[in-house]
């Protein structure tokens, strides 16, 4: 396949059109305007695609650059080139329309990095848009708003095959969020916690008291209020001491809203179980998570605080929430108190969900955790790799199909965070650590 990308030419200050033809065989061949250097392109450009799981292709890459006369080109046609390859290789998506602009060196970890420019010439009239440097975009293009400023190849992507401008560029601006609390997490519970609330995931939270997981629920409801998902209510209701529960009421007093099961741990076992399919019948009229003490005292697996119940015991309270129970949750999360906590810094959260939520509409019309049958595998554009090791945990692990359908959707909210199309491997294995299979609770029993 063939692709054309506008660039530049620095040496002598003119826009050159490059032609990226990727078909079969096995070479890299430049033409017009050679620079010796030119033959360091595939391994160069191959470590910065591999970082984002994409590779150099194994097969013939032929660049043309017309006009052929004039000084050689050097790294600042670096974009230009990884694109086409990209495009041409069919590793990312079609482009969007009409004749685009690409300018900047790439380093190994994929960083779109600015060249010194004096001056840019007015763009040919065949650009209708195009992704620079920052700092070029700052300095010759801050009032076009065609031209976007991009600081990696992942944003790259996002704007050529999606046509969605990186967060720095403001892609709808979230306003007012300085009403959040001041929300401590360490790094690997701020992802979970972002996409939870992009796919607005049925969440589980699990720790010892104290260490936020009422905070956390709440936050997710206010997340739904700031960006108007669910505007609804938030409903906890009293741990109940017997096995009577107004489940329809809670339901319909939280519809719309948030349904958070606070110490859900020290529900009567037929409380725990009568929640099972109800919660799941209403995953498309209000959102639901549920919290737990990992066990009687609460501390096990604290850090500082230790834990006075016995193995067995421990085993005995987490025996509570059956298999079938912890299915209904998309993400199960361990909220510990971690010395590398950092403070969320809301403005920039609530812009990557926002962005992931906006692309899950576009496609399906509905969020992530609300896909179902044929509209979830239409929807997740599984790479075939993926789509291979989705199913050898599932044969390993001996899950059922819901469990299959629950790792798929979390991982298609993982796609959607890096703004991309295809769910990829990674996206999967991921998915799979937030599953309750993999976060150490020792449930083994059904009811």
């Amino acid at each position: 396949m063939i692709h054309d990308v506008w660039t530049y030419c620095l040496a002598d200050s003119e826009f050159v059109q490059l032609q990226v033809a990727v078909q079969p065989g096995y070479s890299f061949q430049w033409s017009g305007r050679k620079d010796p250097r030119s033959r360091e392109w595939p391994q160069r450009l191959h470590a910065a695609f591999r970082n984002y799981t994409w590779k150099w292709p194994g097969k013939r890459v032929t660049a043309l650059a017309s006009p052929p006369e004039g000084s050689s080109v050097g790294q600042e046609v670096d974009l230009a080139l990884a694109v086409g390859v990209l495009l041409g290789s069919n590793q990312w998506g079609a482009p969007r329309p009409g004749g685009f602009f690409m300018f900047g060196r790439v380093d190994l970890r994929g960083a779109v990095i600015p060249v010194p420019v004096r001056q840019f010439p007015a763009l040919p009239d065949s650009v209708e848009w195009g992704c620079v440097p920052h700092k070029i975009k700052e300095d010759f293009f801050a009032e076009n708003p065609r031209i976007v400023g991009v600081s990696n190849l992942l944003e790259v992507e996002s704007f050529v095959v999606h046509g969605l401008p990186p967060l720095s560029q403001g892609h709808i601006k979230v306003q007012n969020a300085v009403s959040f609390p001041v929300l401590r997490l360490s790094s690997d519970m701020q992802r979970m916690l972002e996409v939870v609330a992009a796919g607005r995931h049925p969440a589980f939270w699990m720790g010892p008291p104290g260490t936020g997981k009422t905070r956390i629920a709440r936050v997710l409801w206010q997340i739904d209020q700031q960006l108007q998902a669910l505007p609804g209510p938030f409903v906890e209701p009293i741990p109940p001491r017997s096995s009577r529960i107004g489940i329809e009421r809670w339901l319909q007093d939280a519809r719309g809203g948030h349904l958070f099961l606070d110490e859900i741990g020290e529900w009567p076992l037929k409380a725990i179980e009568a929640m099972r399919k109800p919660l799941e019948r209403s995953i498309q009229e209000l959102y639901y998570s549920a919290a737990s003490n990992p066990c009687p005292c609460g501390f096990s697996g604290h850090a500082k605080r230790a834990c006075h119940c016995s193995s067995a015991r421990v085993e005995a309270y987490q025996r509570r929430f059956s298999p079938p129970w912890l299915e209904r949750f998309h993400v199960i999360g361990h909220v510990h108190s971690e010395e590398d906590e950092q403070s969320v810094i809301w403005p920039e959260f609530l812009q990557r969900v926002r962005w992931a939520r906006e692309r899950q509409i576009n496609r399906a019309g509905c969020f992530n955790a609300q896909l179902e049958d044929e509209l979830l595998w239409s929807s997740l554009c599984l790479q075939s790799r993926a789509a291979a090791d989705v199913r050898a945990w599932q044969q390993r692990q001996g899950m059922g199909e819901r469990a299959v359908q629950s790792v798929c959707k979390v991982a298609r909210t993982l796609a959607d965070l890096e703004g991309l199309q295809w769910v990829q491997a990674r996206h999967i294995h991921q998915a799979v650590q937030y599953h309750w299979s993999s976060q150490g609770i020792t449930s083994r029993s059904y009811p």
